[in-house]
């Protein structure tokens, strides 16, 4: 950690003590500076490999948290779950939760793009598990501090059905306020069964993209990318109403 300078190296430190580890806990700490690092403030070392890898991570950690937490469940009910606790939206409001925004660095632009900061706060989240994962290429620095906030969030989607489809959702959003659906784009883009990453869809609404999504079928990919959207569009046709305050 010598190579950080000493305001850096004190923000990572805080950093992972908000995420219930431990300060003195043995990091490759210059790998987890990279994951908190934009494109935009380092377009050659940044979070966008760590991230790739954290995906893979998160999904599989949540999986494993939803098979422990509700083991009768159905394979399609644990994949909608799945899907919005994966989904951008939610990996932003844990981060958010987690204060993660405070240690990411980006360029004074970026730091004003306030659309884009969903999608920026997901991605380090997911870099920062990949950082965790390659400590020990286990999840014994994830699953501690992550099951709780995963379990937490399950249980308010199934204390709200209708959250189990977000589709659904995001169409009684757009349709009470312009009488208009959302549209989707679904490309398959890694023709590999079971592979998270097979499909890619994107929502659009008013001939504007505003999220995309990743899934192993067409539908949990259209899914993830409506459960992604649903926060920006519902600030997009209600400035004035926190999402937070119909959602939670």
């Amino acid at each position: 950690m010598a190579a950080l300078p000493p305001a850096r190296q004190y923000q990572l430190q805080r950093c992972v003590q908000k995420l219930g580890l431990s300060a003195s806990t043995s990091l490759h700490w210059p790998r987890l500076d990279l994951a908190l690092t934009h494109v935009s403030a380092d377009p050659i070392h940044n979070y966008e490999q760590l991230e790739l890898l954290g995906d893979a991570v998160l999904r599989l950690v949540a999986t494993e948290c939803l098979q422990d937490q509700f083991p009768d469940a159905t394979v399609g009910e644990l994949s909608a779950l799945r899907s919005i606790l994966t989904s951008d939206r939610t990996l932003a409001q844990l981060a958010e939760t987690l204060g993660l925004g405070n240690y990411l660095q980006l360029s004074e632009a970026a730091c004003k793009d306030t659309l884009g900061q969903p999608a920026r706060l997901a991605d380090a989240f997911e870099a920062v598990l990949a950082a965790l994962y390659l400590e020990t290429h286990n999840f014994s620095l994830i699953r501690p501090w992550l099951d709780p906030h995963l379990q937490r969030k399950a249980r308010e989607i199934q204390q709200d059905p209708a959250r189990q489809n977000p589709k659904v959702r995001l169409q009684e959003l757009t349709q009470a306020h312009t009488k208009t659906r959302p549209t989707y784009r679904t490309v398959e883009q890694r023709p590999i069964d079971g592979d998270p990453q097979r499909f890619l869809a994107e929502v659009w609404f008013q001939d504007i993209p505003w999220a995309k999504g990743y899934g192993s079928t067409k539908k949990q990919a259209e899914q993830d990318a409506a459960a992604a959207a649903y926060d920006t569009l519902y600030q997009h046709l209600m400035p004035d109403t926190a999402p937070s305050t119909r959602t939670s």
